[in-house]
């Protein structure tokens, strides 16, 4: 919305402009809180479908998703889980590599705590409460990294669509 304030030379005129101001304000006030609320929709909805489907034998059912208000207008989705931390770095020593922040996070095959079979070419064996079966590890989805570059990518048309509404 573009907007034109015309100023006369008399105090019903600068009140009349302030008005005009404050109600812009509040515009832009609202159109950002639903910019914000339009890129925590979408990120979300997109990172829960791509943990859901990425490759990985086990269960998923430890991994949980928070929106994080952080202060002046900064959000982040929190993704929390064991399963959504292999999910998103790899595991195992054949598979498990790639991910562009693994090492910034200190995760990647060899990392997980107490972990016995990560550096085995050979792979390991899943206990059935973990899904069963025989498995190298899983190459890392980078769910969250992709998220958050095609958000910025994106953030300008996501702009455009929210602000001409």
């Amino acid at each position: 919305m573009s907007k034109t304030i015309k100023l006369g030379f008399d105090s019903a005129s600068v009140a009349k402009a302030l008005r005009e101001l404050q109600e812009y304000q509040d515009w832009l006030r609202d159109k950002a809180n639903d910019l914000i609320a339009e890129l925590i929709g979408r990120g979300l909805d997109d990172v829960s479908v791509s943990f859901m489907t990425a490759e990985y034998k086990g269960p998923r059912d430890d991994i949980t998703y928070d929106i994080e208000d952080r202060g002046d207008g900064v959000y982040a989705i929190i993704v929390n889980g064991v399963t959504a931390v292999i999910i998103e770095f790899g595991a195992g020593v054949t598979r498990g590599y790639g991910h562009p922040q693994a090492d910034e996070f200190g995760f990647g095959p060899g990392t997980f705590p107490g972990q016995t079979h990560a550096m085995d070419p050979n792979g390991w064996y899943l206990p059935k409460s973990k899904g069963g079966g025989h498995t190298d590890g899983n190459p890392p989805s980078k769910t969250m990294y992709n998220e958050a570059k095609k958000l910025r990518e994106q953030l300008a048309e996501i702009a455009m669509e929210v602000f001409k509404k």
